[in-house]
C-alpha cells in the first residue's frame, strides 16, 4: 500500500493533494481488520488532520508565484471535499459533529432568504440604479459568449442550454420596460402571471379593454397605469374579503363574581349563572352610486381644463368606480329582560310550596337606527371649470364631504365639510371641519352646528378644539315678527339631553416609517445600503400614542386622558390597513415573524367633583386577519370586564359586569386587573410563545434541509459554469494585468466562524466556495461593483455552501502592483479598488498574474 502526499499550488490558492494507492490483494491487519478498512480509515483521518490542521491564515499568506500561462491545469481538493473528508474522519473514530444534520440556520435569514431567481444577480447587473440598455446588452453579449451551447463541449453542453436559458429570459425581461416595471415589483412569478391568461397584459386582461393602447405608452406612463391597475384589483380583493361591516355587542351580567362587603374586604365567586341583560347589532355595506352620462363630461372638462393649466403634468386618466360613494347602515340595541311566573306546587305528602318558573326572555328594543350616507366626489361632480373655477367656490370643489341621512328613530339630516387652510404662506394649515345636523322641521328651530379645528404645532404633535352648540333655540323677536313658530314644550323637553359642549386637547401620533425618494441614484443606493445595516432595535416598535382633552358643558366636564402603545416588541397588534399600492409603486407589507405585540389601551376621565372612571384594554393578533381584546376597568355600571374579537370589519363584544356598581370600589377593580394580567401572562409566555418558537423553529428546521439538499446540484451548476468561464475570465485578467489594471487573484464566498466569540456547536468549520473566476468575470473596466441589493449567490459561478447562515466575501486581488484585501458580508456591496484595501508591505503576495 503506497501513501503519496504532495503539495501543489495552483491558481485558485489551494494545495494538498493526498493519495493512498489501492493495494492489488486484501490482507488482514494486526488486529485481523481488512486492508481496505484500514485504507480508507487511514486515508479519511489523514485528510482530516491536513484538512483541519493547517491553518487557514499560513494559507491566506501562502506566495502565489503561479503562471496561468505555465501550469493552467492545476487543481486540487476543493474546500467542499475537505470538509465533507472532515466529516467522515470525525465519524469513523467516533466523533460527531452536533448541529451537522440538525438546525444551524437563522430564522431572520430564513425569511429572507429568496425563493425566486434575480435577474439583475444572474446577469450582474444592479437594480438601483438602473442599468442602461448598453450596460444589459453587454452583459447579455459576455455571458453569451461564454454559455453558448454550441460553444462548449460535449459534457457541458446540456448545463450551458440551461444557462443560456435563463440569461436569455431575464434579458427579455430587463430589455422589456413594461416587463422591467412589472418585474421590479413582482419579481419572476409576477411577470409571468401578469402576461399569463387573464393577467393585466395577457389575454383577456386589463390592456385588451383599454381604449389608448398600452404599447405606445412610455415606461412611466405605463407604471402610473399599471400601478393605478393593481390598486383597482387590490380594491376589489378587499371588497370580496369584507362585503360588510357590522358588529355585535351582548352584555352579561355577573355581579356575583365580585363582591365587597362593609369593610371594603374582597372574595371572588364562581357565579351561579351568566344572564344576558343587553344586546346591540350594527351592520353597514358600501354601494357605488354611478352617474355615467354626467360624470364622462365632467371629467372630460376637468382633464382638459388640467391639461391647459399644465401641460406637462402626468394625469391619472383613471376612471373611478362612482363619483358618489353610499353606505348604507342600520343596527338596533336594547335590553333583555327576563321574566318569571309565580306559582305554587302542592306534593304528594299534601304541603305546597311557591315557586318561581322562568319564562321565555324577551328581547326589548330600546334604539333602531336606519340610514345612509353619502361621500361624493366633488371634483368629479362639478368639475372645475364654470363658476366652480372661481376662488370662492373653489372651497367645496377641494373639500371632503359627507351628507348622513337617518330615518329611525328619527329623521335626520348632518352634513359634514372638511378642508385644510393656510391662512398665512409658510404655516402648517388648519384642518377645519364644520357638521350641521338637522333633525326638526327649520321653522322649529336652527339646525345644530359642530365646528373642529386641529393644527400641528410639533412633530407628531396635534392641537384640536371642538365645539357643538346641542339645541338651538330662536329668540322672541325672531319668534314674534317672522314666520317661526319655535319648539313645544314636548319638543324642548325631548331635546334637552342635547346641550353645547367645548373640547380643547393635544394628541401625540406613534411614529410612522417614511419614505424618501432621491434624485440621485447613487444618494439613493447609499440611503438603502445604510438602511439595510440599520439595528432593528432602532424600529419604532412601541408605536406610543396619547391623547388628553378636558370638556367644558352646562351638564357638566372632565378632564379625560387616553394612552397606548405596544407592549412585547413584535408583530403589531393593529390592522394590515396600509395599502401594498402608493403613487410610487407597489411597497409589500412585510411578513413580520416572530412574538406578536399586545397593544396596551388605558383610558381616564375625572369629573368635577374629582371621581373618576378608568379602563384598561389589551389587543392582540391572533391571526392574520383576526384580533382579540380584553379589558377590566371601573365605569358607571361597576367593575366590567370586556371580551372582544375583530375580523374584516366584524366584531364581536361580550361586556360582562363582575361587580356591580354599589359595591365597586377602586381597590377591588385594580386587584381584578393584576389578576386579570397575570392569567394572561401565564399564558402568554408559558403556552402561547413556546409553542410559537417550536413552530418557527420547524419551519426553519424544514427550510434548512430543503436547502441543504440542494447543496450537491448547485455546487456542480457552478462548478461547470466556472469550466466555461474560465478561458475567457483569463484573457481579460491578462488583459487587466498587462494594463497594471484590477486583478482578481483570489476570492471565496461562504461561512467563517466567528472569532471574537466561540461558535455554536456544528459550526466550528468554515464552509466556503471558491468564486475567483465568477468575481473576476465582473471586473469591467479596471473596476469591480456589486451592488448591495444584488442577491450573492445567485451570480453566475457562486452557490450558496451554508444556507441560511451568515456569510462573507473575501476578496484578494492586484491593482497597479499592490496586493489589495477586502472583505464584505453578504448584505454588503461591494467596489474595487480602494485606497483603503491596501495590504501593509509585510503582507503583500506575488499576483497569480506575474
Amino acid at each position: 500500500m503506497a501513501l503519496t502526499l504532495a503539495w501543489i499550488q495552483d491558481p485558485l490558492g489551494r494545495g494538498i493533494r493526498l493519495r493512498l494507492d489501492r493495494p492489488t490483494e486484501l490482507q488482514s491487519g494486526a488486529n485481523g481488520a481488512p486492508a481496505e478498512f484500514l485504507r480508507s480509515h487511514l486515508t479519511l483521518a489523514l485528510e482530516w488532520v491536513l484538512s483541519t490542521g493547517i491553518s487557514r491564515r499560513k494559507l491566506d499568506n501562502q506566495p502565489r508565484n503561479n503562471n496561468l500561462k505555465k501550469n493552467p491545469e492545476a487543481s486540487s481538493m476543493s474546500e467542499a471535499d475537505q470538509s465533507s473528508a472532515a466529516h467522515a474522519a470525525a465519524r469513523a473514530f467516533g466523533f460527531h459533529a452536533e448541529g451537522e444534520d440538525g438546525l444551524d440556520g437563522d430564522s431572520g435569514i430564513a425569511t429572507e432568504y429568496p425563493d425566486q431567481l434575480d435577474y439583475y444577480s444572474l446577469l450582474g447587473l444592479s437594480q438601483k440604479p438602473a442599468p442602461t440598455e448598453t450596460e444589459i446588452r453587454s452583459a447579455y453579449r459576455n455571458l453569451t459568449l461564454m454559455f453558448h451551447p454550441d460553444k462548449q463541449p460535449p459534457h457541458l453542453r446540456e448545463s450551458a442550454e440551461q444557462h443560456f436559458k435563463r440569461i436569455q429570459t431575464a434579458y427579455d425581461t430587463l430589455m422589456d420596460p413594461k416587463k422591467r416595471v412589472v418585474y421590479d415589483m413582482f419579481g419572476e412569478e409576477g411577470v409571468q402571471r401578469e402576461w399569463g391568461r387573464g393577467g393585466a397584459m395577457g389575454r383577456g386582461g386589463d390592456a385588451e379593454k383599454q381604449q389608448v393602447g398600452v404599447k405606445a405608452m412610455s415606461p412611466q406612463e405605463f407604471r402610473h397605469w399599471f400601478t393605478r391597475t393593481m390598486k383597482r384589483r387590490e380594491r376589489k380583493a378587499l371588497q370580496d374579503l369584507v362585503n360588510s361591516h357590522g358588529s355585535i355587542t351582548l352584555g352579561l351580567n355577573a355581579e356575583t363574581t365580585i363582591r365587597v362587603d362593609e369593610d371594603d374586604d374582597m372574595t371572588i365567586h364562581i357565579p351561579e349563572r351568566v344572564v344576558p341583560v343587553s344586546y346591540a347589532a350594527k351592520v353597514s355595506f358600501d354601494s357605488p352610486l354611478s352617474l355615467p352620462s354626467f360624470r364622462s363630461n365632467v371629467k372630460a372638462d376637468t382633464i382638459a381644463d388640467e391639461q391647459k393649466t399644465d401641460p406637462d403634468s402626468e394625469q391619472d386618466d383613471e376612471v373611478s368606480e362612482s363619483p358618489i360613494q353610499v353606505t348604507f347602515q342600520a343596527g338596533i340595541a336594547g335590553n333583555i329582560v327576563h321574566r318569571t311566573q309565580e306559582a305554587k306546587a302542592e306534593f304528594a305528602d299534601g304541603t305546597e310550596e311557591d315557586i318561581k318558573i322562568p319564562l321565555p326572555p324577551v328581547v326589548v328594543a330600546n334604539n333602531v337606527n336606519l340610514g345612509v350616507n353619502l361621500k361624493p366626489n366633488m371634483t368629479e361632480l362639478i368639475g372645475t371649470k364654470g363658476i366652480w373655477k372661481n376662488r370662492y367656490w373653489s372651497t367645496l370643489r377641494e373639500s371632503t364631504v359627507l351628507v348622513e341621512a337617518n330615518v329611525l328613530p328619527l329623521p335626520l339630516l348632518r352634513t359634514t365639510v372638511a378642508r385644510a387652510f393656510q391662512p398665512i404662506p409658510g404655516i402648517k394649515p388648519f384642518q377645519v371641519t364644520t357638521k350641521t345636523t338637522l333633525m326638526r322641521s327649520l321653522l322649529e328651530s336652527p339646525p345644530s352646528l359642530e365646528v373642529h379645528v386641529t393644527k400641528e404645532i410639533a412633530e407628531r404633535k396635534l392641537a384640536f378644539c371642538a365645539w357643538s352648540s346641542g339645541t338651538w333655540y330662536y329668540p322672541d323677536f325672531l319668534l314674534d315678527n317672522f314666520f317661526f313658530r319655535g319648539m313645544t314644550v314636548a319638543d324642548m323637553y325631548a331635546f334637552s339631553g342635547d346641550l353645547s359642549s367645548l373640547q380643547v386637547g393635544l394628541i401625540s401620533l406613534p411614529k410612522q416609517p417614511t419614505q424618501t425618494i432621491s434624485m440621485d441614484d447613487d444618494d439613493a443606493d447609499v440611503e438603502e445600503e445604510s438602511a439595510a445595516r440599520r439595528p432593528k432595535n432602532r424600529v419604532d416598535s412601541s408605536a406610543e400614542s396619547w391623547q388628553t382633552f378636558i370638556q367644558v358643558s352646562p351638564g357638566g366636564g372632565g378632564l379625560s386622558l387616553m394612552y397606548s402603545r405596544n407592549l412585547f416588541s413584535g408583530t403589531p397588534a393593529d390592522d394590515l390597513a396600509k395599502s401594498e399600492w402608493t403613487e410610487e409603486g407597489y411597497s409589500p407589507v412585510m411578513n413580520i415573524e416572530g412574538p406578536r405585540a399586545v397593544r396596551v389601551e388605558l383610558s381616564t376621565t375625572v369629573s368635577p367633583d374629582l371621581s373618576f372612571t378608568w379602563n384598561i384594554k389589551g389587543t392582540r393578533r391572533v391571526g392574520e386577519y383576526t384580533r382579540m381584546g380584553l379589558g377590566i376597568g371601573l365605569t358607571h355600571q361597576g367593575i366590567l370586564m370586556t371580551v372582544g374579537w375583530t375580523r374584516l370589519g366584524q366584531s364581536l363584544n361580550l361586556p360582562l359586569v363582575l361587580c356591580s356598581k354599589d359595591e365597586a370600589t377602586h381597590d377591588a377593580a385594580i386587584l381584578a386587573g393584576i389578576f386579570t394580567w397575570a392569567s394572561y401572562l401565564a399564558i402568554e409566555f408559558g403556552y402561547i410563545r413556546p409553542r410559537d418558537r417550536k413552530l418557527r423553529r420547524e419551519e426553519v428546521a424544514r427550510r434548512h434541509n430543503q436547502l441543504k439538499k440542494l447543496i450537491p446540484k448547485k455546487r456542480a451548476e457552478s462548478e461547470q459554469a466556472i469550466q466555461m468561464m474560465t478561458d475567457q475570465v483569463r484573457r481579460r485578467q491578462l488583459k487587466e494585468h498587462d494594463q497594471d489594471g484590477l486583478v482578481i487573484d483570489r476570492a471565496e464566498y461562504g461561512y467563517w466562524p466567528p472569532t471574537d466569540r466561540k461558535p455554536r456547536r456544528g459550526l466550528e468549520e468554515a464552509r466556503v466556495a471558491d468564486v475567483l473566476y465568477p468575481v473576476a468575470n465582473l471586473v469591467e473596466r479596471g473596476q469591480l461593483v456589486i451592488r448591495s441589493s444584488t442577491v450573492k449567490h445567485q451570480i453566475i459561478g457562486f452557490h450558496d455552501p451554508a444556507p441560511l447562515l451568515k456569510k462573507q466575501l473575501k476578496i484578494w486581488y492586484t491593482f497597479q502592483g499592490r496586493s489589495h484585501y477586502v472583505e464584505v458580508g453578504d448584505k454588503d456591496g461591494v467596489l474595487l479598488p480602494q485606497r483603503g484595501h491596501m495590504c501593509p508591505e509585510s503582507e503583500q503576495f506575488n499576483s497569480l498574474y506575474l
